[in-house]
C-alpha cells in the first residue's frame, strides 16, 4: 500500500509539473503561479505518499487531522457495530415470545417465519458467532414450540412426546407423526376435514419445519 501511494504521488506531481509547464509556456501562467502550481502538488503528492505518517497539514490556514479524523471513525464503526449486535441480542429476546390473541392453529408455530427474517439478518451481518448462545436459546424454545404444534395433529406424537423436553431427532418424528394409525385418530378427530391425504400434507410441512430448527441447533452446538 505505501509503495502505491509514493507511485501515486510522484506521478501527480510529474503530471501537475508538465501540465503547469505547458500553461507556462503558452503564458497562460506566469513564473509566480507556476511555482506556486508545482509547489502546491507536490505537497499533495508527499501527503498521499506518506499518508500512513502524516499526522496534519493545513490548507490555506485548515488544519486538517488525518489520523485523528481516522481514529475517530473507527471508533464510531465499531460502536455502530457493538450496538447492532446488542440490537440483534434484543430481537432475539423478544424471537421467544408468543404473539398476543389466540393460536392460528396451524402446523407451523407462529414465531418461526420471523425467527428465520431475523436470522437471515444475523448471518448478513456476520453476527453469529457473538450470538451463537442466544441463537441455541431461542432455537430450543421455537423446537418444542415446533414439537406442540404437530402434537396437535398428531395423537402418537401427543402421547410419546406431550409434557416433555425432550426433542427427538426429526427422522423418529417423522416415524411418529405419519404412523398410519396416528393419522387415523387425526382424521377422527376431523382434523384437516377428516381426509388423511390433508392431514399428512400438513404434518410434512410441519416436520419440515421442525428440522430445520433442529438442523440449526445442531450447527451451533457443534460450534460450542
Amino acid at each position: 500500500m505505501r509503495i502505491f501511494l509514493s507511485i501515486l504521488g510522484a506521478l501527480l506531481f510529474i503530471g501537475s509539473a508538465k501540465f503547469g509547464y505547458c500553461l507556462l509556456l503558452e503564458e497562460k501562467l506566469s513564473g509566480a503561479e507556476f511555482v506556486s502550481l508545482v509547489i502546491a502538488f507536490a505537497i499533495i503528492g508527499l501527503i498521499l505518499a506518506f499518508a500512513s505518517e502524516v499526522q496534519e497539514f493545513s490548507i490555506a490556514g485548515n488544519i486538517v487531522k488525518l489520523k485523528e479524523v481516522k481514529r475517530d471513525a473507527e471508533k464510531s464503526i465499531s460502536e455502530l457495530k457493538s450496538a447492532r449486535t446488542e440490537t440483534f441480542r434484543f430481537l432475539l429476546s423478544l424471537a421467544k415470545r408468543h404473539p398476543g390473541g389466540f393460536s392460528d392453529g396451524g402446523i407451523v408455530d407462529g414465531r418461526v417465519n420471523d425467527f428465520w427474517s431475523l436470522y437471515d439478518q444475523i448471518v448478513a451481518f456476520n453476527c453469529e458467532d457473538k450470538l451463537t448462545n442466544n441463537l441455541l436459546e431461542v432455537v430450543g424454545v421455537l423446537l418444542q414450540g415446533q414439537l406442540n404444534r404437530i402434537s396437535q395433529n398428531s395423537d402418537a406424537v401427543k402421547s410419546k412426546y406431550g409434557g416433555k423436553s425432550e426433542t427427538p431427532a426429526p427422522s423418529q418424528l417423522t416415524i411418529d407423526a405419519l404412523d398410519n394409525d396416528s393419522v387415523a385418530l387425526a382424521a377422527k378427530r376431523n382434523v384437516a376435514g377428516g381426509d388423511q391425504d390433508k392431514i399428512k400434507q400438513m404434518l410434512v410441512l410441519g416436520l419440515e419445519e421442525y428440522k430445520k430448527l433442529y438442523e440449526l441447533r445442531e450447527k451451533y452446538k457443534n460450534k460450542m
